[in-house]
């Protein structure tokens, strides 16, 4: 998620009482005019804000109550403990699709939400599927089943000030040898060219995973790393994308204390001028624009080709699903359905300046250049090649050493063979 909140998330509980309305619900006892909501936002973020709004205008227009729950980025692992046995603790959650996927859909326990890709949405003529694009459909569909309701959309990019950069504006690098002939510039001009959190471990993993795609193509990296025999790490292009990692590690062009830091310390610094650039999803102008301030002017390009020559853009969905065993699963649709009116999705856009799923609706200009990208007809891929089922492998295995790669501890040869090593180990216990 990539979503990159860190520490304990503070819990708020808002709970809208039941309106004068009666309509909606459906279903007996079993589903009562009500439902419970954990969300991974926290109270203090601008979806926490629209989501008490929406969640008010619900109750009133259907007379379904919402406890609505602000868990935090950890919410789906919180609910983990309550999927098994016929007391789940929510009826709707929100999240990243990789997140869905791997806890939700492939552990059996989401619930299949097909049918409400044929169901209108209130106040529109048009249907949840009608505002779901068709290379969006193709994501949250798994073995025949749509697991998630996608909100909002987001990619990786490398961001950068184009008011003190505009050469770059100009003639953003394309290949990987010009993307560092780049940081070369800013080191020579006395700047650290990059910056990242590197408590975070998904940042600075992040480079790995996306240098990886593009030398073996969206679809084949996933055959690698699934292949329990280890073979895939023995492919030469593993440790051709681990080389690049390695030159950046040489390089030195990280800004200094990365690695010591706690988020949002680093983002915030590459938001003061002190580095040139940063490389994170599409929420990251959002969440620096105020430290920025009114005269930085956010531009991206996508992560640059590599001798491999694939060139793609990881996507990364964020919405709802619903638990399989969920009591009250008919009220947690309407929301569902009712959330997906253009009133409420241009809310994200203009709330908190990333991509609504709809593409009747507004894009912010500091997400603009990922949106061309997107909207260029590049081929799609997911986050890890879309890889399931190996959550606690990138976990515990892979995002570790690759920060390690990342920090120059290792190099790209030994890193590779490590990884090979552990990850035929982790097969052995988990495959």
């Amino acid at each position: 998620m990539n979503l990159p909140q860190k520490g304990a998330a503070a819990l708020a509980v808002a709970v809208l009482m039941l309106g004068t309305s009666a309509c909606g619900g459906g279903g007996g006892a079993s589903d009562a005019e009500e439902f419970t909501f954990w969300s991974m936002h926290k109270q203090d973020e601008p979806r926490a804000k629209m989501l008490g709004e929406l969640a008010a205008a619900f109750t009133k227009d259907t007379g379904i109550k919402v406890n609505l729950v602000f868990q935090g980025r950890e919410n789906l692992k919180k609910l983990q403990p309550t999927l098994v046995g016929g007391n789940v603790a929510a009826d709707l959650v929100d999240g990243s699709q990789a997140g869905l996927l791997n806890l939700l859909q492939a552990t059996g326990n989401a619930k299949d939400l097909s049918g409400l890709l044929k169901d209108r949405i209130p106040g529109e003529d048009k249907t949840v599927g009608d505002v779901i694009p068709d290379n969006y459909r193709q994501v949250i569909a798994d073995a025949g089943k749509t697991y998630m309701i996608p909100t909002s959309v987001h990619t990786w990019q490398i961001y950068y000030n184009a008011a003190k950069l505009p050469e770059v504006a100009a003639d953003p690098p394309k290949t990987f040898e010009e993307l560092l002939a780049l940081f070369d510039k800013s080191k020579a001009a006395g700047r650290a060219a990059l910056a990242a959190d590197g408590d975070i471990q998904g940042y600075v993993g992040k480079w790995l995973s996306q240098a990886l795609i593009r030398e073996f193509g969206p679809g084949n990296l996933a055959k690698a790393l699934t292949d329990q025999s280890g073979a895939g790490f023995d492919d030469p292009r593993f440790l051709k994308a681990a080389t690049y990692i390695e030159r950046l590690a040489k390089g030195q062009y990280m800004i200094d204390g990365w690695d010591a830091s706690k988020f949002p310390a680093i983002q915030q610094k590459w938001a003061q001028g002190q580095a040139d650039f940063l490389f994170i999803g599409t929420y990251g102008p959002s969440e620096t624009a105020e430290i920025a301030g009114p005269g930085f002017t956010f531009r991206s390009f996508p992560f640059p080709r590599t001798e491999g020559g694939f060139t793609s853009e990881e996507v990364s969905l964020f919405g709802f699903a619903v638990p399989a065993k969920a009591r009250h699963a008919a009220n947690a649709e309407k929301f569902i359905e009712y959330f997906m009116n253009k009133k409420w999705l241009e809310r994200i856009p203009a709330d908190e300046k990333v991509m609504s799923i709809r593409t009747d609706t507004s894009t912010p200009v500091e997400v603009a250049d990922a949106k061309a990208t997107l909207d260029s007809g590049v081929p799609l891929h997911l986050q890890m090649d879309g890889v399931r089922g190996m959550d606690d492998w990138n976990v515990k295995i892979f995002l570790p050493m690759a920060k390690d790669l990342f920090a120059g501890k290792v190099t790209a040869a030994d890193f590779v063979a490590k990884l090979k090593t552990d990850t035929v180990n982790w097969w052995k216990v988990n495959g």
